[in-house]
């Protein structure tokens, strides 16, 4: 959406139908300003069944892809004086309408200062967040960590196939260790730090996104036996530990476990290539934040692990729950592999330099993700925007106008408040999740912009995303808190085994342990929640929940300290 937009209401437009033929006709719009101001330019967004618009004038036309048109001004029909009315048109195929509906806009942004939430808050919130990953650590832990409840566990990962698989997250409530919400976490991880390093900072929680990236890639390049060859064909690569079947039907704490937990490989003859991709992206973006801290060392393994599995991702490529079908029911792609691909060749690119990795990334690269969110089986829009740092291309800036505008003006949200226009909302299992991945890629995005001098555009994100990150942490109706640990009333009951102290997900009363920082997953469409342990779609918790919201709330916190 073009910058100093103004959205119009329903009232500043008629709409009406000046010529019809066979297949075809034509529309008119007469635009009014009633406001006391020059608007610079303006916008509508409309719904109608099959509005095909072949030619515009006065204005452009963009499909937002969901059955919705974006109307923007242009050329004679850019601007209206106060008071001011103008004509302009279309024609389109099919038959006329008998009305455009127009969606109606949201409420103009939240300005910065009315957020009841100051850089202390933000500040506590990184903290605590950062806590929540000391709790989905497994393996062998130093006798001084962090969350006084957890202690050594899965000891045993890996010794089905002769290989030290130890160590890594755990993924939510449960002790599997997925590899692709693993990997895509850590990533992200990475990415907040480097992006928002003042931020994790300021909150005195940097030397913890650090750790808990050495944390994760430590176990990544324990996953990839490259059998001392240079021979791609013999690589393996272990894409997750734990049978998720029997790992569910088993609710305590993971240091009581004694079901086993099988390993899963992933070969040249049963490639996965969304999990050695995103794994690659894991290790290159996280030898950007070693190299950042001084560990040059450390920087060059990873490098040189993240371009090894990258080629054999490339060369031996196949959709990984076919190599791993027990993963399909919980973290099935949807999206394929292509993102994974240009996604690791955007971060191999930072970090060595090699143009062959962005000739690879703009290969892959395709906008799949426009119309939903970063996710862990998409980081199509995340790509977007590291190519368009990268190259200044237009066709990516586009992308990411879309994707924004989508969630900006299209994207339902739930009730606000006097000083929060509501949560962005597009679906039930982990609501605020896709809100915080979105404010999140926001907040990236704002900066870039800035540095164009696009200062409204980004202030509107800005304010975007203040809003999501600042509904999660009680700025909404309920007066509640979605992260455990912050505020007066928040989860108290995030469905965790560990953390529940319990050896039945129904028992009664709160868990027996609070998991700090822990986003739990959110709101329904109506706005509803229930704190209930047995309700793992509103209460679930998970490390990918948590990544781009732990970012967020340092790209918050960066912002107010600037």
């Amino acid at each position: 959406m073009s910058e100093n937009s103004n959205q119009l209401s329903e009232s500043q437009v008629d709409f009406s139908v000046k010529d019809s033929w066979n297949g075809g006709y034509v529309g008119s719009l007469v635009i009014q300003n009633t406001s006391s101001d020059a608007l610079d330019s303006w916008s509508i967004v409309v719904r109608s069944d099959d509005l095909d618009i072949k030619d515009s004038w006065g204005m452009t036309a963009t499909d937002l892809g969901d059955g919705t048109i974006l109307l923007e001004g242009s050329g004679y029909g850019a601007s209206l004086e106060p008071g001011q009315t103008i004509s302009v048109g279309f024609t389109a195929s099919g038959d006329a309408p008998d009305t455009l509906d127009i969606v109606s806009p949201p409420q103009d942004p939240a300005p910065d200062d009315t957020s009841p939430f100051d850089s202390d808050d933000y500040a506590q919130v990184l903290d605590l967040s950062m806590d929540f990953y000391y709790a989905q650590y497994s393996g062998d832990l130093d006798e001084d960590h962090p969350i006084e409840w957890r202690g050594d566990s899965g000891l045993e990962d890996g010794a089905d196939v002769g290989r030290d698989l130890t160590g890594g997250f755990y993924d939510a409530g449960d002790h599997v260790k997925f590899g692709l919400p693993q990997a895509y976490t850590s990533t992200i991880l990475s990415m907040g730090a480097l992006e928002f390093e003042d931020g994790y900072r300021a909150a005195g929680s940097y030397n913890d996104v650090v750790a808990h990236v050495s944390w994760v890639t430590d176990y990544l390049l324990r996953s990839y036996d490259d059998n001392g060859t240079a021979d791609l064909s013999d690589d393996v690569f272990y894409g997750q530990v734990g049978n998720p079947e029997d790992d569910h039907a088993y609710w305590g704490a993971a240091e009581d476990m004694d079901m086993e937990r099988p390993a899963y490989a992933i070969t040249a003859d049963q490639p996965g290539t969304e999990v050695t991709a995103q794994a690659a992206a894991a290790l290159a973006s996280g030898a950007l934040l070693m190299r950042e801290t001084g560990d040059d060392s450390r920087a060059d393994t990873l490098i040189e692990a993240a371009e090894s599995l990258f080629a054999f991702s490339v060369q031996y490529q196949g959709t990984y729950t076919d190599a791993i079908p027990e993963a399909a029911d919980f973290y099935g792609s949807h999206s394929g592999y292509e993102d994974e691909i240009a996604w690791a060749a955007t971060w191999l690119y930072e970090a060595t330099g090699d143009e062959e990795y962005l000739a690879k990334a703009e290969e892959y690269y395709q906008p799949s993700g426009t119309y939903w969110a970063m996710t862990w089986d998409d980081q199509s829009m995340a790509t977007a925007l590291k190519l368009a740092e990268f190259t200044g291309d237009q066709k990516y800036l586009d992308d990411l106008d879309q994707h924004f505008d989508h969630w900006l003006y299209v994207v339902d949200r739930l009730d606000g408040t006097d000083t929060n226009n509501g949560l962005a909302w597009i679906d039930e299992w982990g609501s605020n999740r896709y809100a915080a991945n979105t404010a999140f890629l926001a907040l990236d995005y704002a900066q870039l912009l800035r540095t164009q001098e696009e200062d409204d555009r980004a202030d509107e994100l800005t304010a975007f995303a203040r809003d999501q990150i600042d509904y999660m942490l009680g700025d909404n109706p309920d007066e509640f808190s979605y992260v455990v640990g912050f505020g007066d009333d928040f989860a108290q009951q995030p469905h965790h085994r560990g953390a529940s102290g319990t050896d039945h997900v129904g028992a009664d009363g709160d868990n027996l342990y609070d998991l700090n920082g822990a986003l739990v997953g959110g709101p329904d469409q109506s706005g509803n929640y229930v704190d209930d342990r047995t309700d793992y779609v509103g209460n679930e918790v998970a490390i990918d929940y948590n990544a781009a919201f732990s970012g967020a709330l340092a790209g918050l916190l960066d912002d107010s300290i600037l």
